[in-house]
């Protein structure tokens, strides 16, 4: 795999397809946030699945702003260099760490004549909050920290492209109490879960597609057996959905009192300001039953057929 110790640092080209199939067998960068459980983006249960050889990682190559991501790191680096002066060299190789050689880094640029790293960002404009004063989000600090980790640099920078009109940059000092922290949970996380194929205690609330892709289809001769826990859960969820309906009645009875002030009114103010409107809507849908009927060979053409298992509790 051409992986390196932590003293190494090569020329780095974009990653090559050989090391992103190699990226199963390691926790990376990107993966250190999931663990932890701390992405917008990707659940624990998601990288163990995938370390694990159980579900294919999506391919997110073909992606517009993976491509712009790829294509104008480049450009990012460059940008750093320009506003600190500082000269940056790419970073070939895959780096693991001296002890752990399943925790790696794939690091975008070494800083010369320091003990750094940089790593490279674009964002949307839609993101430029994320990116004022202090502030950097959550999952690049725990990716740099990783990186810092792995190659025992003394520090990270971060700099980013933000909407093609803001550049930024902004300094990550190792900080070893969470290094040591993020290694407990990242080599607790490959030994207990990953190397066993034990599945992970902590699920996400939007693991249903992971569980979906593990779990397809049902044996219907098969019955799981809930504990005191999942019984526990069971009975949550039927306290939690009586309030999301008594919410429901109430959100339901406030808007009906609003309407019966509106009258024949298209839209309700307060002063200047509108507050709510009340609008007729027309539309058009497709009546499958009567379309099926009249003409069957061209239904049977266009329909897609799709599948997915339907999570019920017994009443």
């Amino acid at each position: 795999m051409g992986r390196s110790g932590a003293e190494a640092w090569g020329d780095k080209m974009t990653l090559t397809d050989e090391q992103i199939k190699e990226r199963v067998r390691y926790i990376g960068g990107t993966d250190a946030a999931a663990i932890l459980g701390l992405s917008r983006w990707k659940t624990p249960l998601a990288v163990w699945a995938e370390k694990t050889g159980q579900i294919e990682p999506e391919d997110i190559s073909e992606r517009l702003n993976v491509k712009l991501g790829n294509m104008l790191e480049d450009a990012v680096a460059k940008l750093f260099a320009e506003e600190t002066g500082k000269k940056v060299h790419r970073a070939n190789e895959t780096i693991a760490h001296r002890k752990h050689d399943f925790l790696c880094a794939n690091i975008d640029r070494r800083v010369v004549g320091e003990d750094a790293i940089l790593e490279c960002k674009t964002a949307s404009g839609w993101k430029a909050k994320e990116w004022e004063g202090e502030e950097i989000p959550t999952e690049y600090i725990v990716q740099v920290m990783h990186y810092l980790m792995v190659t025992g640099a003394s520090k990270g920078y971060i700099a980013v492209l933000i909407g093609n009109e803001k550049f930024v940059w902004k300094e990550i000092p190792r900080d070893e109490q969470m290094i040591k922290q993020m290694m407990a949970r990242e080599v607790e996380f490959w030994e207990k879960y990953v190397v066993p194929k034990t599945m992970p205690t902590l699920i996400k609330h939007n693991d249903d597609e992971t569980l979906y892709k593990l779990f397809p289809v049902q044996t219907e001769e098969k019955t799981a057996q809930f504990g005191d826990e999942q019984m526990r859960i069971v009975e949550s969820i039927q306290a939690m959905t009586a309030d999301v309906m008594a919410l429901e009645r109430q959100i339901d009875k406030a808007k009906n009192e609003l309407k019966a002030v509106m009258q024949d009114a298209a839209v309700a103010a307060f002063g200047d300001k509108k507050v709510a409107t009340w609008k007729e809507v027309t539309s058009n849908k497709l009546d499958t039953k009567a379309f099926k009927e009249a003409h069957p060979d061209v239904f049977g053409k266009f329909s897609v057929e799709s599948k997915s298992r339907v999570f019920r509790l017994a009443k």
